[in-house]
């Protein structure tokens, strides 16, 4: 498994925003904290799959609170370029 930090800001409507510090381009929210993980989940397997379309790299994990771990296959990619 590979595991990429995720920020979880709360926004003033009672959600939280999801942001990553390894993919700037990551934006999601989630109305639960479990909502918003699953969400930071999906924003960052979405992020990854443009960054390998696009042959930019993919970053190593930081470390963070919030840890989202993401299939193992995508750790098969990590680090590669087009």
């Amino acid at each position: 498994m590979i595991a990429y930090p995720v920020n979880l800001t709360p926004d003033s409507n009672g959600t939280r925003l999801v942001t990553s510090p390894d993919f700037p381009e990551l934006t999601s929210f989630g109305n639960t904290l479990e909502d918003a993980l699953e969400q930071g989940r999906s924003a960052l397997l979405e992020a990854i799959a443009a960054r390998i379309d696009e042959g930019a790299p993919i970053p190593a994990p930081s470390t963070g609170r919030h840890m989202v771990e993401l299939p193992s296959n995508v750790a098969s990619v990590k680090g590669t370029r087009r």
